[in-house]
């Protein structure tokens, strides 16, 4: 299977995440927990999109073992306070890799973008980990048109 990847030079980004420890399958419960802090803060006035970051190769790391922040792309006068924590990824290049479907299909996009695409493509990953960025909200459209972002950070 492939995917389309695009080269992009991207604006910074501010996320308000929530770490969850367990399988990646599970970040659903996190979103939950999330949107109710995110509600009681008031803050949905300042999110921009649903992102996340997984830690961990699920490959190398027991399902029970890994970690990954459910995040809310947040601007940059929303408050981040505990148990939220601010993470920041910096302006500049990212391969974005395009998967439309079901989120299930994220693994076998992940192992598309760092076992073939990267290594053909002569660049280098730099910064910090991968993540993703929901561009649908789940119940908006139907499963197998949902998109999500592989976002790739590039030397």
């Amino acid at each position: 299977m492939t995917y389309p990847v695009e080269i992009r030079s991207c604006p910074a980004l501010r996320l308000a995440g929530l770490l969850n420890i367990g399988p990646y399958s599970g970040l659903g419960a996190a979103y939950e927990r999330l949107s109710r802090l995110v509600g009681d803060r008031r803050l949905w006035p300042r999110v921009q999109g649903a992102a996340s970051i997984g830690h961990d190769n699920p490959r190398r790391t027991a399902p029970e073992a890994l970690r990954a922040h459910a995040c809310f792309i947040v601007t940059e006068v929303a408050g981040i306070a505990p148990p939220l924590d601010e993470i920041r990824y910096p302006a500049g290049r990212r391969a974005v890799l395009l998967l439309t479907g079901p989120y299930d299909g994220l693994p076998e996009a992940y192992r598309f973008l760092m076992d073939r695409w990267l290594p053909a493509s002569g660049e280098r990953m730099a910064g910090p980990m991968p993540f993703e960025i929901y561009l649908d909200a789940p119940g908006t459209r139907p499963e197998a048109a949902l998109r999500t972002e592989i976002h790739l950070p590039l030397a």
